[in-house]
């Protein structure tokens, strides 16, 4: 490994062609802007008068809902739930919002999805940068908050988190959260100081160097659960990196039990997203986990961030891990931007594979 990639600004930037370090940069505004265009949008009033509310989405389109979903757990008061499918539960149907996010507004999937929506009689609702899917639902006279941003939908997080949030609170379903997102932002800031290229004592840059050749597990209990699953997928996208996540306590259940494998122990490294405002019961589990994983001599890290809300350390979470997994990259020899991967599958698929 060869760290002197990440050591200066001027390095840094050279192996960043696509400026993904100003797009992690970028989260405090996405989340204003958004935030601004939802409370300006005009929507239905009959969207507010449903039973449940399904997210159609996928990639960095779908951990948006998925996170609002998580935040607003505690005071929506109907179902929310996360579609990441071409098809569609069969109890959507008149009583049931169908948010339709996708950045691009040609993902298949959620296009695929929104059709049986709309034949099954839901009240829709999209959000994206345009595509195929501005393009229905402006011929048919369905609702669409569009958004002008330039980046890989994984790093357009702040749209699709605010967006939600934003709509969510328009329609009269939760709060409006401008003051709390205001507030977490603060701690955001004081956080960036600690982990830009530029930061002289810089733990995002640790920790980097530290995953350098690992498979990380990222486990994490509710909402970091869900910021498990986007850690775990920014390491692959950002960091061109092997990574799974868990979620506890389920994993308490199953993974445990694999731990002591003596084959693999000595490539991973587990990293555990806590936080204070956990379940009780489950800052026990964590605290046995890591008992059991120390026994097995697998290495483990923990990341915890105190912030005024479950919202502030959910965003400063996102900003830390963020900048991890674009050192990992750069450690990896890699852009943190390209997808060929991706962009290799989605010209098969529309060969037919």
């Amino acid at each position: 490994m060869d760290a002197s990639v990440i050591e200066t600004v001027e390095a840094i930037r050279r192996a960043d062609p696509g400026n993904m370090l100003d797009r992690i940069k970028d989260l405090p505004k996405q989340l204003r802007d958004s935030l601004a265009i939802a409370s300006a949008a005009s929507l239905p009033p009959s969207h507010s008068d449903v039973r449940s509310i399904v997210v159609l989405g996928m990639g960095g389109s779908a951990i948006g809902g998925e996170l609002a979903g998580a935040l607003l757990a505690d005071e929506l008061k109907v179902p929310m739930l996360v579609h990441r499918d071409y098809s569609l539960p069969a109890f959507v149907g008149r009583d049931t919002l169908v948010i339709a996010s996708s950045y691009s507004g040609n993902t298949e999937e959620t296009l695929t999805a929104l059709g049986k929506a709309r034949a099954s009689g839901a009240r829709i609702l999209a959000l994206t940068t345009g595509g195929a899917l501005r393009g229905q639902c402006e011929k048919d006279g369905t609702p669409v908050i569009t958004f002008a941003y330039r980046a890989q939908p994984r790093a357009a997080l702040g749209y699709s988190l605010g967006l939600m949030l934003g709509a969510l609170a328009k329609l009269g379903l939760v709060r409006d959260r401008r003051a709390e997102v205001e507030a977490a932002l603060a701690d955001v800031a004081r956080l960036e100081e600690r982990t830009h290229e530029g930061a002289k004592t810089n733990d995002a840059k640790r920790l980097a160097i530290e995953l350098h050749g690992a498979i990380p597990f990222v486990y994490g209990a509710g909402l970091f659960g869900v910021l498990a699953r986007r850690v775990k997928g920014q390491i692959n996208e950002n960091g061109k990196n092997w990574a799974a996540f868990d979620v506890m306590s389920e994993l308490n259940h199953n993974a445990v039990v694999g731990f002591p494998n003596p084959e693999a122990r000595g490539s991973l490294i587990v990293l555990n997203l806590e936080s204070d405002r956990d379940d009780p019961r489950q800052r026990v589990r964590f605290a046995v986990t890591k008992e059991l994983l120390d026994r097995a001599g697998v290495a483990h890290r923990t990341l915890k961030f105190a912030g005024g809300s479950l919202l502030s350390e959910a965003l400063q979470m996102v900003y830390f891990t963020d900048y991890v997994t674009f050192y990992l990259a750069l450690l990896n020899r890699a852009d943190p931007s390209e997808v060929r991967s991706i962009d290799y599958l989605k010209e098969r698929l529309s060969k037919g594979a």
